[in-house]
């Protein structure tokens, strides 16, 4: 599992994938949190274990999902 980086807006991030299937989010050497995938009742929901916000951990997961998407096409 080799990190690998989403942008968002202007800002990128290193995604960090961890072998319980959360990814730690990092914006240069800061770690902002992580984030995971949680089955939902609408489909896959994304989650983060500190306070980085919603919207926030949702914007980046849903990158990270199309990232991880591509990769299993290739």
């Amino acid at each position: 599992m080799e990190d690998f980086e989403i942008q968002l807006l202007d800002t990128t991030y290193t995604i960090q994938p961890q072998q319980d299937g959360s990814f730690r989010v990092m914006e240069g050497e800061e770690q902002l949190g992580v984030v995971y995938p949680d089955p939902g009742t609408l489909g896959m929901e994304w989650k983060s274990t500190n306070d980085m916000g919603d919207d926030f951990a949702t914007q980046i997961g849903e990158l990270i999902s199309e990232h991880e998407l591509g990769k299993s096409i290739l």
